[in-house]
């Protein structure tokens, strides 16, 4: 059963969006979905413009916005994903969006939501789109071997809970081009079929997988979630890779994943190494 009630209306005066176009004409969107295994209710922002959606989702849930939560803006001045990299957000060719999280689980079990989150934004595509899309660990999804889309998560806690989470995730939908620093290793929706694509068709139909794993994830722990990863996943198992974590270099074999999400290097010298979500700088392939 769904249920949608729509208002029109809402205000943006923090820092974030600050100098977008039609700031009091942002609309602002209820909707509650009820699925399989309970409900998450969906409130969504709409700006034409911010520097981050993860800035502004971080300010509502300081404020005590409530779980679905859901910034989208058609266009980022200063979109970022890990490690402070740039995410090119050009105006209205991709999802630009972040979301409001509070999941009932400690902190140390909080990593794995970057994980729950690349299971449903790679079945939207294969499922949804119908291209064979591939998740990099720990949470970039590919077509082709090129990136078409990114998640960055950012945690809040206290003491021995999650006070939040944010989940920000980018995907080029309808780029033709690319800046050239980044024209080889990116792709977009557009670019692998020849179509054009609705981004809020794309986005609603990624936030009901969304809120399927996430259920899934808090209700039976992370077995069944990891266990999709690695079908979804080329690069967990059997790939010889070269994982940057900082200033140091592991290079090996992957051997999958464990139960917290870390992913298994088998070393040259027969050693196995976990690395954990937060470490990685960068993982290529090597063979």
């Amino acid at each position: 059963m769904r249920f949608k009630a729509e208002i029109v209306g809402g205000h943006a005066s923090s820092p974030a969006v600050r100098g977008a176009t039609s700031l009091d004409d942002a609309e602002f969107r209820m909707a509650v979905l009820c699925g399989v295994g309970g409900a998450m209710r969906e409130i969504v922002y709409r700006y034409d413009s911010v520097t981050s959606t993860n800035d502004v989702a971080r300010e509502l849930a300081e404020a005590g916005a409530e779980e679905g939560t859901t910034v989208v803006a058609a266009e980022q001045t200063a979109g970022r994903g890990r490690y402070a990299r740039r995410w090119h957000s050009p105006r209205g060719e991709g999802l630009y969006h972040s979301i409001v999280l509070r999941p009932a689980v400690p902190p140390s079990r909080a990593p794995l939501l970057g994980l729950v989150a690349a299971v449903a934004l790679a079945e939207t595509l294969r499922e949804e789109y119908g291209v064979l899309a591939d998740i990099k660990w720990p949470n970039d999804v590919m077509l082709r071997g090129r990136k078409i889309a990114g998640i960055l998560m950012e945690l809040e806690t206290e003491e021995d809970r999650v006070k939040y989470a944010i989940l920000g995730v980018g995907v080029n939908l309808n780029q033709g081009s690319f800046p050239e620093e980044i024209a080889d290793v990116a792709t977009s929706l557009r670019r692998e079929t020849g179509l054009t694509y609705d981004v809020e068709r794309f986005r609603s139909r990624f936030f009901a997988r969304l809120q399927q794993w996430y259920e899934t994830w808090q209700a039976e722990g992370e077995a069944r979630v990891l266990e999709r990863y690695e079908q979804l996943s080329s690069y967990v198992r059997g790939q010889w890779v070269n994982v940057l974590c900082g200033e140091r270099r592991v290079r090996g074999r992957s051997c999958g994943l464990t139960p917290m999400g870390a992913l298994l290097v088998e070393t040259e010298d027969g050693r196995r190494e976990a690395i954990l979500t937060g470490e990685v700088t960068k993982l290529e392939i090597i063979g």
